[in-house]
């Protein structure tokens, strides 16, 4: 925290200003576009209603840099404190990152803080792919539509524009191009060869198969302590009458952990605004990364699935299971007793002050 200047005259400016908090609310609202879009607003209540969107992650961003709303920007900033409180080294890994508004405020916050830690920012760059032969979810076709796919399809010129846009540094930022089955193995093998390990991994494949890449080559290089976050979880997606859920992110990670032996309370996912969730690794698991690749190989990934089959039943158990810890996520993260962590600041617990014109929100 930085203490204001007090030279000229205002006592206000003797209290401690949080110039960093300040700094970074400011920028998401220019990376969402929220400031953009609701300052015009005629009334309160059109503005406190465009703020709530744009909080959520909402509206497709028009003018904004990133589809994640305030709520997605302020847990990677609370991830990225309370690994450096809890002396969790390593990199931050971003895989799917469109406009780079999301990796712009992740480093940004790193900057701030003057965290010393790499960022590697992992994407095709020209969109997402059709499913794979053999895939558990052949399905997720729409993303590869030509329509779709042209807006999702960024290249790495927009991404460092972007940066050099908000002002924030390139420096310690790797790019890491390419489909993620065919760019990951060889990330994995760089990191490993010099015994780098992660922090915060931070998955936005959308699909099944880019999810399993992900989590089959870099889940076991995140550090004991260090957080997952997936963007495309869905809440309350998969829980009805079909076990699919809107985006095939959920069924990968809730496959793996079922068949990797995680699927316990030291594990237990966080809703961050219903579309993201997050969740601690609390102890090392060997990876059937055989498995994996072997499937890649031969086009065939089904043990992969765990047996037996999970089901809509299983996910609303484990729905309900998480939803029955939602207010222990404070307890894994270092902080002031009595208040929660929010971001880059404390907000005390209980506070009714609506979050969409609270200056404690980024």
């Amino acid at each position: 925290m930085i203490q204001a200047e007090s030279g000229i005259g205002h006592d206000a400016l003797r209290a401690s200003v949080d110039v960093e908090a300040a700094y970074l609310r400011m920028l998401a609202s220019l990376l969402t576009s929220s400031s953009l879009m609701c300052e015009a607003a005629e009334t309160q209540a059109k503005y406190l209603t465009c703020m709530q969107m744009y909080i959520m992650g909402g509206p497709w961003p028009k003018l904004g840099t990133t589809m994640a709303g305030h709520k997605r920007l302020q847990n990677v900033a609370t991830l990225l404190l309370n690994a450096r409180s809890a002396k969790v080294s390593g990199s931050y890994v971003e895989c799917g990152v469109w406009r780079g508004g999301m990796s712009i405020f992740a480093k940004a916050v790193i900057e701030v803080y003057q965290m010393q830690r790499r960022v590697y920012l992992c994407d095709s760059f020209q969109g997402l792919p059709p499913p794979r032969s053999g895939s558990l979810r052949l399905d997720e076709t729409s993303y590869a539509g030509k329509k779709f796919n042209a807006t999702l399809a960024k290249g790495e010129d927009t991404v460092t524009r972007n940066f050099y846009r908000f002002g924030v540094s390139m420096e310690g930022v790797r790019m890491v191009p390419g489909y993620f089955v065919d760019s990951l193995p060889g990330l994995r093998a760089e990191l490993k060869g010099r015994g780098e390990r992660l922090a915060l991994l931070r998955l936005d494949g959308d699909m099944y198969d880019s999810t399993i890449d992900i989590l089959y080559n870099l889940y076991d290089l995140v550090e004991v302590g260090g957080f997952i976050i997936i963007d495309d979880f869905g809440w309350r997606q998969g829980i009805g009458t079909s076990r699919r859920s809107l985006w095939g992110a959920k069924d990968a990670v809730l496959d793996f952990r079922a068949l990797h032996g995680i699927e316990d309370d030291a594990h237990i996912f966080y809703n961050i605004d219903d579309a993201g969730a997050w969740f601690r690794k609390a102890r090392h698991v060997e990876i059937r990364r055989h498995q994996y690749k072997r499937g890649v190989e031969d086009g065939n990934y089904s043990a992969l699935r765990p047996m037996p089959l999970l089901t809509a039943k299983d996910y609303a158990r484990l729905m309900h299971k998480y939803d029955a810890h939602k207010n222990d996520s404070h307890l894994l993260l270092p902080g002031r007793a009595g208040t929660k962590q929010s971001g880059s600041y404390t907000r005390k617990a209980g506070s009714t002050k609506s979050a969409a014109t609270s200056d404690k929100h980024i």
